[in-house]
C-alpha cells in the first residue's frame, strides 16, 4: 500500500485510513503528511463529518519537524472524525503519542492489528 490517505470499506462502513508506515525519513513523512493534510482539508470543505479513522505508523520514524505536521494534522482531524484507532505503536512511540493525544486533546484506541482497530471502529 502506498503511504497517505484514502478510504476503503470494511464490513460495510467506510474507513479514512492513513498510512504512514515504513517512513524512515522526515523528508519523505513531511511530504506525506502534507498529502494527507491536502485530503483532510477537501473533506473539511466537502462538510465531512463523522469518519471512522484508522492510522497506520508501523515501522515508521518521527522526527523533530514531522512531530510539529502530525500535531498541526491531528487538530485538523479532531473535527472530521467519531472514532479514530492506532496500529504501529511500539516503545518510545507510545510517549510521543501521548504528547500529541495531550495536546490535540483526541480520543483514540491504540491497537495491536489493522483487524482489532477495524473491528472496534465499526463496532
Amino acid at each position: 500500500m502506498t503511504q497517505g490517505a484514502k478510504f476503503i470499506e470494511f464490513k460495510g462502513q467506510q474507513i479514512y485510513y492513513v498510512d504512514y508506515s515504513n517512513i524512515k525519513t522526515s523528508e519523505e513523512f513531511l511530504a506525506v503528511i502534507k498529502s494527507t493534510n491536502a485530503f483532510r482539508e477537501k473533506l473539511k470543505h466537502d462538510g465531512v463529518k463523522d469518519l471512522l479513522m484508522l492510522v497506520n505508523i508501523s515501522g515508521s520514524f518521527v522526527y523533530g519537524d514531522v512531530l510539529s505536521e502530525i500535531k498541526k494534522a491531528a487538530l485538523l482531524t479532531k473535527e472530521l472524525i467519531a472514532k479514530e484507532a492506532i496500529v504501529g505503536i511500539t516503545g518510545s512511540k507510545k510517549i510521543l503519542l501521548k504528547v500529541l493525544q495531550s495536546f490535540a486533546k483526541m480520543d483514540f484506541k491504540i491497537f495491536d492489528t489493522e483487524e482489532e482497530a477495524l473491528e472496534w471502529l465499526v463496532s
